[in-house]
């Protein structure tokens, strides 16, 4: 959750904003060892915060695949959103039917296998420096990348690790094909505001994405908007973003003075 602090900074201070360490992130638990997530499982750690904090309607934001699982919330619970914002990430990439029982061979060997385990870092100015270099991180500001990592990291005797579940790099089990994603994704009945990073998913020219904001394009109540940046938009280009977030979820004449000031958990 640490990833929203510079975009909060652009957003006004009189309303209320929840983030969220997902299952397996930052300082949240880890699932069961026999328990393997998917997109579609996140939907059910969403509603769960949302009953215990019993918020009847609301606006969401989610980035990467915090909008894809915000997209099949959407799709679940049209009902319980306002207004729904994706940044660099809405649809779950889905598969061809031809490669469902091929690609779920593949990730149960790799499941099976279990072959990842985290690096261990001695310098975390180091560690920094090579986040900001990858492509995903890009641009980013080496104390903002020192900052986010402060919520993903442990020091250990030898030296720094990620704490997140490693299981997350992992192939997932059951991937939707379009005959199942697209249909679901019909009963989406707020407006969506899709902000596409110029340097993000589109730069891998991914089938599935293509496909799929082909799809999008033909939503009248989905709105596109490209943004100058890598797939963290909202941690390299927070002005651009909460610009663009005000003015979609009408918050323009609400003031951001004086500025948000983040004071931990």
């Amino acid at each position: 959750c640490y990833s929203f602090v510079p975009l909060l900074t652009h957003l006004p201070h009189n309303r209320r904003y929840i983030a969220l360490d997902l299952p397996g992130h930052g300082h949240s638990s880890h699932k069961p060892k026999t328990a393997y997530s998917h997109v579609i499982d996140y939907i059910v750690d969403l509603e769960h915060l949302r009953r215990s904090l019993k918020l009847e309607k609301f606006d969401l934001i989610g980035h990467s695949l915090g909008g894809m699982i915000s997209g099949m919330y959407a799709a679940t619970y049209p009902d319980k959103l306002n207004k729904f914002v994706a940044i660099d990430g809405l649809l779950p990439f889905h598969q061809p039917t031809d490669q469902v029982v091929q690609n779920l061979r593949k990730a149960v060997d790799v499941l099976v296998d279990d072959t990842f385990n985290h690096k261990t870092y001695a310098d975390l100015d180091q560690l920094s420096e090579k986040i900001t270099r990858t492509i995903f991180y890009h641009g980013m500001d080496i104390e903002v990348a020192k900052f986010m990592l402060g919520r993903s990291i442990e020091m250990l005797p030898e030296g720094y690790q990620f704490t997140y579940d490693k299981r997350l790099r992992y192939p997932a089990l059951i991937r939707m094909t379009k005959d199942v994603l697209f249909p679901l994704i019909l009963s989406w009945q707020s407006p969506i505001l899709y902000l596409i990073a110029s340097d993000g998913f589109q730069k891998f020219h991914h089938p599935s994405y293509e496909v799929g904001i082909s799809f999008l394009q033909k939503r009248s109540h989905v709105q596109l908007e490209e943004l100058t940046g890598p797939h963290h938009l909202h941690m390299t280009n927070p002005e651009g973003v909460g610009a663009s977030v005000r003015a979609f979820l009408g918050l323009d004449d609400q003031t951001v003075d004086p500025p948000f000031e983040f004071r931990g958990l």
